[in-house]
């Protein structure tokens, strides 16, 4: 078994195709095909079921894919510690939801490239449930979210900050208590299938609110900014209230008790690039301390 091989499958297992995982690696679809043979008859074993069109991987497959990355993790790192003996260096695939990803990881970066210049970071932005079942299956080393209700034991959590949620109405808005404004205003949701999405809605349910609904966004600027419009009333990050002034909107704590979101950082336990998931951490976390203190 070679490590070209290993990356082959893995690229396989990603695309979920044959030719996809080709156009990947820049080689030929048939390339691709003769290395799997090669690879099945070194294992002596099937690791696709071939029954179907086009292939896909069966249980052994998904176990090999399974190891194989830890394993091409693993060297990746050995490779860029040799490089840069005494220096941390090496690339981090980090996942982060998207407010997170335009308001700290900008600035967070630019911090770690002064200081750590051998250290690489790709980032991929997708919702809180999504990523971290990208880290559990090794896509990503590591992703900022929205803290989830439950999480897979072998995934670790860090947290980073904590903010309140807060109701955000048309300025005009005569209530003074949130239950009121979200019964009585078109419902601006955040995409419920997202981290915070799930904490409002969980919330809105617990104290039988019956909402009207108007819209579903995946951002929650774009909320205020509906509300700022007159268009209704929605639930979102304290942080976010920067894209409207006190006099554009109405805002108040939302839940009883008011509520708080969890920003944190989750990786595997056995994670071969922790040690560049905490530069990242430790660089948002000291941003978001002088963001707090500043405020």
């Amino acid at each position: 078994m070679t490590l070209i091989q290993l990356r082959t499958l893995i690229s396989i297992a990603e695309t979920n195709s044959f030719t996809l995982a080709a156009d990947r690696l820049f080689i030929t679809a048939s390339a691709v095909s003769h290395q799997m043979r090669d690879l099945e008859e070194e294992l002596n074993i099937a690791l696709f079921d071939r029954s179907t069109r086009p292939p896909t991987l069966n249980g052994h497959g998904h176990a090999v894919v399974e190891r194989g990355r830890a394993l091409i993790q693993q060297f990746d790192t050995l490779v860029e510690l040799a490089k840069s003996p005494g220096e941390i260096g090496g690339q981090l695939m980090l996942g982060c939801v998207s407010g997170v990803s335009s308001a700290l990881i900008p600035e967070a970066l630019a911090r770690l490239r002064a200081s750590h210049p051998a250290v690489r970071v790709s980032i991929e932005e997708g919702l809180s449930e999504a990523l971290s079942h990208r880290v559990y299956r090794r896509e990503l080393d590591a992703a900022i979210i929205t803290a989830l209700p439950e999480t897979d034991p072998e995934l670790k959590s860090i947290l980073i900050t904590e903010e309140a949620m807060m109701v955000v109405a048309p300025r005009d808005c005569p209530y003074s208590k949130w239950q009121d404004v979200l019964s009585s205003y078109p419902f601006i949701r955040l995409n419920r299938r997202a981290g915070m999405g799930r904490v409002i809605d969980r919330e809105v349910r617990a104290n039988r609110i019956n909402v009207e609904e108007a819209m579903e966004l995946d951002s929650s600027a774009a909320v205020v900014g509906m509300a700022r419009a007159g268009l209704g009333a929605g639930v979102v990050p304290e942080g976010r209230l920067r894209y409207a002034t006190e006099d554009e909107v109405k805002v108040m704590p939302f839940g009883n008790p008011p509520i708080h979101r969890q920003v944190v950082l989750v990786e595997r336990r056995n994670n071969p690039r922790s040690d560049l998931s905490q530069l990242v951490y430790d660089e948002v976390r000291r941003i978001t301390k002088e963001k707090s203190n500043s405020s």
